[in-house]
């Protein structure tokens, strides 16, 4: 039969309230709720990654890759200013 290591068996047995404690402390928050505030900011950093990454493998799977030369890299640059340019000026393409 397996047993816990020591770190486990703790969280097991603490309280969400000691566990959360125990956080805080450990995280060097000064309170709950800067340690709840940056729970919340990891959270939407992995969300974020989360969508780049999926739109960088629904790229991948979009059709033949291409090589990135320096044309592309040109193409591509130029493409993103003057979609940038047209949305600042409220003209959508």
């Amino acid at each position: 039969m397996s047993t816990l290591t020591d770190p486990a068996a703790e969280i097991l047995t603490q309280t969400l309230d000691e566990f959360v404690k125990q956080q805080v402390a450990e995280q060097g928050c000064s309170d709950e709720a800067e340690y709840f505030k940056k729970l919340a900011e990891a959270e939407r950093q992995q969300k974020i990654w989360d969508y780049y990454e999926e739109e960088v493998i629904r790229g991948l799977e979009s059709g033949p890759p291409i090589p990135l030369t320096q044309e592309f890299w040109d193409g591509f640059l130029r493409e993103r200013e003057e979609r940038r340019n047209a949305k600042r000026s409220g003209k959508t393409q």
